[in-house]
């Protein structure tokens, strides 16, 4: 039996991986700043391994373009975080939170609305199509 699966478009796939990338990077950031024992580095720890779970199984599952649009909502939440968690007044955190929530919100949307395409099982040599 031959299941016909769904690929994502290359759109798709390029903005699911930068957002992984993005996520790891704010999962990071909080020891590259020097924060890491305060409650807005839990907060960079949580949304940055999810952001980079969800741009993960979206690569998997191109069917799944809703994981994109949370991917969005965590990218308004990071872009808004300086100012929920009260570090707004330290320039490298905010402009860190400031384009790491642009990026992952932007690509989240770009992912979400790209489409997906049937992968048609290929014939072998030689068969009548």
């Amino acid at each position: 039996m031959v299941r016909e699966g769904f690929q994502t478009s290359g759109v798709a796939r390029a903005a699911s991986t930068i957002n992984v990338l993005a996520g790891i990077w704010l999962f990071v950031s909080p020891w590259v700043y020097g924060y890491s024992g305060t409650m807005n580095a839990w907060n960079a720890w949580i949304v940055g391994f999810i952001i980079a779970v969800l741009g993960a199984v979206r690569l998997s599952a191109p069917m799944q373009s809703w994981l994109s649009w949370i991917n969005c909502v965590l990218g308004i939440w990071t872009f808004f975080s300086p100012w929920i968690y009260g570090f707004a007044g330290d320039t490298g955190r905010l402009v860190n939170c400031l384009v790491v929530g642009v990026i992952v919100f932007v690509l989240g949307l770009t992912s979400a609305r790209a489409p997906s395409y049937p992968m048609h099982p290929t014939a072998p040599p030689g068969a009548r199509v």
